[in-house]
């Protein structure tokens, strides 16, 4: 059978789905969320079902994507972002900030050093 250009716009769509799903579970793993925790924080929405929408199996509503805890979403958009280019900074406070600000600052200073 013969590979028509519909086919492949449909390959390289299923592909770019494919990729599009893949970020939502790396937002949901580095988030640290098993299936349960999922099910636990959406309302409505069962283990099985979440399972099979994460996996590609189903798709992903935009109603689904609302239901998700708020660190998923807000990782998720993270990873888009520097996966478009876009350099992400967290805000940080106390210790972690001045620690931050000093590493910088150093970082900075051996630059201006070495130049």
């Amino acid at each position: 059978m013969a590979v028509t250009d519909i086919d492949q716009v449909v390959g390289a769509r299923s592909i770019a789905v494919d990729q599009a799903v893949a970020v939502w579970r790396q937002a949901v793993a580095d988030c640290g969320y098993t299936m349960d925790a999922l099910e636990a924080s959406m309302e409505g929405k069962n283990r099985a079902y979440i399972h099979k929408v994460l996996a590609g199996e189903k798709p992903m509503s935009l109603a689904f994507i609302v239901q998700l805890p708020r660190d998923v979403k807000g990782r998720h958009a993270q990873l888009t972002a520097e996966a478009h280019g876009f350099i992400v900074v967290v805000p940080v406070r106390g210790e972690d900030a001045i620690r931050q600000l000093v590493g910088g600052l150093v970082g900075v200073l051996q630059g201006l050093k070495a130049a």
